[in-house]
């Protein structure tokens, strides 16, 4: 009996459906359908009822269900955790971080790290918060770097400091020559163009109401990512937001950045699973809340 063939049979299970099942694990709908024919060949029994759309499971295929899935479930933990175990003793900790912290804490703590901690070895990927998150649960990641993650029961978690955003203005705006401006001020008769919500959806919606209760009138979602508000700036469709990481990082001819008050506070947060102790997380994160906070970084990430 193949691993494949079970988790196949577990797709189908889940999706009612050998097409949604097969484009789900990458294969195509043939191979599911083989893999699931070849279980019920050794099993001796039918497993799926294909006589009706959705399909459904016979008794003898929801029991099996229960059971196959719970045994992969513990399969799949019994990897993950001699994967941690191994990059302990060797002394790795894998950690993901929002690309919009890269400029400024991740790079600290890189530098602080080798000096600190030199024995230690970290693997940074840059993910989208929630990608992070699931990551972290799964066990692929020893620990995340984010905004606003949607932890839920059994993380544990440290902040690390407060986002900070700025307004993207066209040379020559009437605001262009100031060192900071309100939000409430900044969204006065303009269009406001905001990064795509798609990556960052919960970052997206604090922002966005911020702004509506600011009195912004005129909101619009970029396409692809902060290099479109940009681009609409420098073409005066409008007055951008960004968080000030992100900008740092494109910076434009022709486009001044100001920084916003009065925004909304997203804290940057750092998270682990708390119920698998690691000696390089508790270093890594306490590094992090020293470098944010020595450097001046806790307020300006």
């Amino acid at each position: 009996m193949e691993l494949r063939d079970l988790r196949c049979f577990l797709a189908v299970a889940d999706e009612r459906h050998f097409g949604r099942a097969a484009a789900r694990l990458y294969l195509t709908q043939p191979m599911v359908s083989k893999a699931v024919r070849r279980l019920e060949q050794q099993l001796g029994a039918r497993l799926v009822d294909r006589s009706s759309l959705p399909v459904r499971l016979t008794p003898a295929g929801e029991t099996f269900r229960r059971q196959v899935d719970d045994a992969l479930r513990m399969l799949d933990d019994a990897c993950a955790d001699v994967r941690r175990r191994a990059a302990r003793e060797a002394g790795q900790v894998r950690v993901g971080y929002t690309s919009g912290l890269g400029p400024s804490l991740v790079s600290a703590a890189i530098s602080a790290l080798h000096i600190r901690h030199p024995e230690l070895r970290v693997q940074w990927t840059s993910e989208s918060t929630a990608r992070q998150v699931a990551d972290v649960r799964d066990g692929v990641l020893d620990a995340g770097l984010g905004w606003l993650p949607d932890l839920g029961p059994g993380f544990g978690s440290a902040r690390v400091g407060t986002f900070a955003f700025v307004a993207l203005l066209p040379e020559g705006h009437r605001l262009a020559g100031r060192t900071s401006v309100d939000l409430a001020e900044f969204v006065r008769g303009e269009t406001v163009v905001v990064w795509p919500s798609g990556p960052h959806p919960r970052l997206y919606a604090r922002v966005t109401d911020a702004l509506r209760r600011a009195g912004a009138q005129d909101i619009v979602e970029a396409f692809g990512s902060v290099d479109d508000v940009i681009a609409r700036v420098v073409d005066r469709q409008g007055v951008g937001i960004s968080p000030r990481g992100w900008a740092r990082q494109r910076p434009v001819r022709g486009v001044v950045q100001v920084v916003l008050t009065g925004t909304p506070e997203v804290p940057v947060t750092a998270f682990w699973r708390a119920d698998r102790e690691h000696e390089g997380v508790r270093l890594l994160v306490r590094c992090l809340c020293e470098v944010a906070r020595d450097s001046d970084l806790a307020e300006q990430l």
